[in-house]
């Protein structure tokens, strides 16, 4: 059973809450790496009751929020085909980070830390949500059956044409493949989960993280 199956009455909800909470704080603790699969334990969680029903979920927190891990769907394991690239397998999720402005990369006073130069990201799901919005969350279509049925999709682009000069190594006319990245796609509900000490931004309701057996992200 996972922790966020645990149901309480009412009128103990409360005095169960803090007689956790008060273990929890009794010795100093690691920070937590959640990976996958994860086995909950009442030590070293915050517990939060999310629905009237009671239903408790845990919570961690993420101290560096750099990089932040865009799923494509509420499934942490599945893969998928990357388009244009024959025998290439895309992660669970696409990674999102902002840079700073003004990072001179050539001159990175921290070449082994794989964020450097990125801030800190305030809006997980603001970020990842502009990645939906763009249709970037839908690479050769993975997501299309994630999208209501009665959802106006913005318009197809023109068709490029050829500008009659850049042309490949062999001299044909090099033509921009068509896109439709763009504005205007698709967001669903987005939820923020925590996955190997890094904040995951989930589709799904705010419970998608306890039927995952993950921690929610603590703000």
């Amino acid at each position: 059973m996972n922790l966020s199956d645990v149901r309480y009455p009412a009128d103990t909800k409360t005095a169960v809450r803090n007689l956790l909470i008060q273990e929890a704080r009794r010795a100093p603790k690691p920070a937590p790496r959640w990976r996958k699969p994860v086995m909950l334990t009442f030590a070293g969680l915050a517990l939060a009751g999310t629905t009237a029903a009671g239903v408790y979920v845990a919570l961690a927190p993420v101290d560096d929020k750099r990089e932040v891990r865009c799923y494509f769907r509420a499934d942490l394991e599945r893969t998928y085909p990357a388009p244009n690239a024959p025998g290439i397998t895309m992660p669970p999720y696409m990674l999102t980070g902002i840079m700073a402005t003004g990072f001179d990369a050539n001159n990175n006073p921290t070449p082994d830390d794989p964020s450097s130069g990125m801030v800190q990201i305030t809006d997980p799901i603001a970020t990842c949500s502009d990645l939906w919005d763009r249709n970037l969350m839908n690479p050769g279509g993975i997501t299309a059956d994630l999208i209501p049925a009665d959802f106006t999709a913005p318009p197809a682009p023109a068709a490029p044409t050829w500008n009659g000069l850049d042309r490949d190594a062999q001299g044909n006319p090099l033509i921009p493949e068509q896109s439709d990245i763009g504005p205007g796609h698709y967001v669903p509900h987005l939820t923020e989960c925590v996955v190997e000490n890094s904040v995951a931004v989930i589709p799904g309701p705010a419970q998608v993280c306890a039927q995952l057996g993950i921690p929610a992200l603590e703000k």
